[in-house]
C-alpha cells in the first residue's frame, strides 16, 4: 500500500466487535490453525455450528470459497465501536448480535482490556519512533520501506494507493496469527492486525490460594488480570470490584513494586512490574 503524507497523518486505531465476530467464526472453521484459541473452541463450536438461527451468518463467512462480503465488518468509525450499532449497520444484526451473545458476549471486558492495551502500546510507539518502527512490529509479514507498507501473505499481489483515505489499524484477538487487509474502493482502508496478549486471553484469572493469602483475594485478583495493561474501569467491568476500591489496591501495589503506572494521553494504565509477574507466575 503506497502511503502519503496524508495517508500517514489519517492512521488511527479502532476496536472492532464486529470484525470479532467474523474473525472468531473463521477460528471455529478451522481450529487447529488457531491453537491459542482451542480452550474457547471447545466451549463453542458443536453449539455455533448446530444454531439454526446462524445458519446464513455461516453460510457468509465459513464458506471456502466465498470471498468475505465487506459489509459484515467495514472499518469502524470510532476508537471502540458499539457491538450493537455495528451489528445492526451490517445488515445481519439479529444473527451476529445472536453469535456474539452466545460465543462472545462471555469475554468482551476481557477481550476489550486486552486490545485497549494494545491500541495503547501501538500509538505510543507510532508516537516515539514512527512508522517505520511501528508497522513492522504489528506482526512478521507486515514491512515498511520508502513510504510503502508491504504484507506478504498467499494470493496474488496487490498495489494499492490510498490517496489520502488514511488507514484504521484493528488489532485482532482472534485474527491471530494472520494480517487482513481491504483497502478497495469503496471501502475505507484497514489493516487488522493479532493484538498483543492473544496468549493471555484464555487464561485461569483466579489467584492461586497462597497469593490471595498473602496479598488479600482482591489484589490477588487485579495482579492477575494486569497480565495485560488495564485502566481501572477495565479492571472493574471485568473483576466486578468497585472503582474506588480498586483505586485503593491499585496504590498499595504499587508501592510495593508489584504494579507500575504507564499514561497514555488522559488515561492512566497499570501494568505488572517484573516483581509482580514474578510473584504471579514463580519458577
Amino acid at each position: 500500500m503506497s502511503m502519503s503524507p496524508a495517508d500517514l497523518a489519517g492512521v488511527r486505531f479502532a476496536i472492532s466487535p464486529a470484525w470479532e465476530v467474523v474473525a472468531s467464526l473463521r477460528v471455529l472453521r478451522d481450529p487447529g490453525a488457531h491453537a491459542v484459541h482451542l480452550p474457547w473452541v471447545t466451549r463453542h463450536r458443536d453449539a455455533v455450528l448446530a444454531a439454526p438461527g446462524l445458519r446464513e451468518l455461516r453460510d457468509l463467512v465459513l464458506t471456502p470459497e466465498r470471498h468475505l462480503p465487506g459489509f459484515l465488518a467495514p472499518a469502524p468509525r470510532t476508537p471502540i465501536a458499539d457491538p450493537a450499532a455495528e451489528f445492526e449497520a451490517s445488515g445481519h444484526g439479529d444473527q451476529m448480535r445472536a453469535y456474539w451473545d452466545l460465543a462472545l458476549a462471555p469475554y468482551w471486558d476481557r477481550m476489550r482490556g486486552i486490545l485497549e492495551a494494545d491500541v495503547m502500546f501501538r500509538a505510543r510507539r507510532l508516537a516515539d519512533a514512527g512508522p517505520q518502527a511501528m508497522f513492522p512490529e504489528l506482526a512478521p509479514t507486515i514491512s515498511w520501506a520508502d513510504d510503502v507498507l508491504s504484507v506478504n501473505r498467499p494470493g496474488p499481489a496487490l498495489d494499492f494507493v490510498l490517496g489520502g483515505r488514511g488507514l484504521v489499524l484493528v488489532p485482532s484477538l482472534f485474527a491471530w496469527p494472520n494480517v487482513f487487509v481491504k483497502a478497495a474502493e469503496p471501502w475505507a482502508p484497514v489493516l487488522r492486525y493479532p493484538a498483543r496478549g492473544v496468549g493471555a486471553m484464555w487464561h485461569d484469572d483466579a489467584p492461586a490460594a497462597d497469593l490471595a493469602a498473602v496479598l488479600g483475594r482482591a489484589r490477588a485478583t487485579l495482579l492477575a488480570e494486569l497480565a495485560t495493561p488495564s485502566t481501572t474501569t477495565s479492571l472493574a467491568r471485568r473483576t466486578g470490584l468497585a472503582a474506588g476500591g480498586i483505586s485503593a489496591h491499585l496504590a498499595r501495589l504499587v508501592t510495593a513494586g508489584l504494579v507500575a503506572r504507564r499514561r497514555a494521553g488522559r488515561q492512566v494504565f497499570y501494568v505488572r512490574t517484573a516483581r509482580g509477574e514474578a510473584l504471579v507466575t514463580p519458577g
